[in-house]
This record gives structure tokens, C-alpha cells and sequence, in this order.
């Protein structure tokens, strides 16, 4: 008996059912096999993906705490210094230079502790933090920060090594202005030394139209008319 139109769609119909269950069959079994041989692997491959991501996150999320944290103790710091806080500045700037000595600021931070040590007569703490945070400076930074150097020499009693400073400094100094300053400050290391011949050259130095010219005018009439033997 031929089959009718009906009868071949039917089995046609059938035929792709049958074609779909192998398929599904098919793709389980390989399925099953793949997950029972790489499964393990894999669901470790993706837990290390998730710890990952999540630690990055945390990470990210810590540098931004951190981050801000010192920046708040170095503004702390400095609001201290306005009010001549110092013993307080102090205690900011050593609690960020500890928590976080690898911050940018951190390096800022030790200038502004140096120059606390500074104005309570802290002079050898003073040079050291100076001096630490030196190479890590830009030269725009570096200069008033040397300068701060040759005043902590002076209060040392290191005469000399506050006008080896001065010298050098004077090599990367480009403006006028600080080439004059560092002809006063030269000519008060100088005073500091008792040489007022050379002190009375450095000032003398100085041109009528520098900001220095006054103060160098009054050193010099000091120097000019000083008794023997008394103290500026």
C-alpha cells in the first residue's frame, strides 16, 4: 500500500524527533563527560577569577581610603602649623608618614615635619627629614627646602656646611632674586663666623633694586658701627 501525503509528513515529523533526541543525547553525554573530566578545573578557574576581581575591587577601594586618610592627616597637620600648633602638626605628620610612607604626599610630609622640628629647636630631626626627603623632590621643590637646610646648619653651628650648601645651591639658582638671597644668607653665615669683611662684601653685593637691599643695608651699618666684641 503506498502511503498517503499525510503518512509521509508524519513520518518526516517523526524522523526529525528521532534526529533531535540523538542530538540531545548526544550533547548531554558529551556534556557529562566534559564536566566529570574538566569540571573540577573549571569551577576552580572560575572561583580564582572571582577572588581576583573581588581582591582588585578591595584593593582599589583600600588605595582610595588610604588615600584619603592622608590626605586628611597632612591638612591636619598644616591647619596645626597656621595656629603654631607644632607639637600638634607633629603628631599628625608622623601618624601619615607611618600608616603610609609610600603615598605622594608623604614625601610633602616630611618637609612640613622637618620644618616643625625646626621651630621647636629640633635641629639635628630637623636635617634629617630634610634630607630624606630631598632626592624625591622636583627642583622647583628641592630649592626652598635647601634653603630651609642652610638655616638648620646655622642653628647647628655648621658654618661651613651651610655655605657648601649655599654654594651649590647658587649653581641651581637661575633667578636674580635667589641669587641675591643667597647673598645675604652667605653674608650672614659669614657674621656667624666673626669674618665680617666677607659678610660686609656679600652684602654689599647686593643690588639697590633687590628685595634683600634693606635688611643687607642694615647688617652692613651694624658691621660698620658694631663695638668690639658685641653680639647682633
Amino acid at each position: 500500500m503506498t502511503p498517503s501525503k499525510i503518512d509521509r509528513k508524519e513520518l518526516q515529523r517523526r524522523l526529525k524527533e528521532d534526529e533531535l533526541t540523538v542530538f540531545l543525547q548526544e550533547f548531554y553525554e558529551n556534556a557529562r563527560v566534559f564536566f566529570s573530566k574538566y569540571g573540577y578545573s573549571l569551577g576552580l578557574t572560575l572561583l580564582l577569577i572571582l577572588v581576583v576581581g573581588l581582591a582588585g575591587y578591595f584593593w582599589r577601594m583600600s588605595s582610595i581610603a588610604n588615600f584619603n586618610e592622608a590626605q586628611a592627616l597632612f591638612g591636619n597637620g598644616a591647619a596645626f602649623i597656621t595656629q603654631g600648633q607644632y607639637e600638634e602638626a607633629l603628631g599628625e605628620y608622623n601618624k601619615l608618614l607611618e600608616r603610609y610612607p609610600n603615598q605622594k604626599i608623604a614625601k610633602l610630609a616630611l618637609v612640613q615635619r622637618g620644618d616643625c622640628y625646626y621651630k621647636t629647636q629640633k635641629y639635628a630631626e630637623a636635617m634629617n627629614d630634610y634630607k630624606a626627603a630631598l632626592p624625591s623632590l622636583e627642583l622647583s621643590e628641592a630649592i626652598p627646602v635647601r634653603i630651609a637646610m642652610v638655616q638648620t646648619y646655622r642653628s647647628l653651628g655648621q658654618f661651613n656646611e651651610a655655605l657648601s650648601e649655599l654654594d651649590s645651591l647658587e649653581k641651581d639658582a637661575h633667578s636674580k632674586s635667589m641669587q641675591q638671597y643667597i647673598l645675604f644668607l652667605k653674608g650672614g653665615c659669614y657674621e656667624d663666623m666673626d669674618q665680617s669683611d666677607k659678610a660686609l662684601e656679600n652684602y654689599r653685593a647686593i643690588p639697590t633694586d633687590s628685595t634683600y637691599y634693606m635688611q643687607a643695608m642694615e647688617r652692613i651699618d651694624w658691621l660698620e658701627t658694631k663695638p668690639v666684641g658685641a653680639i647682633n
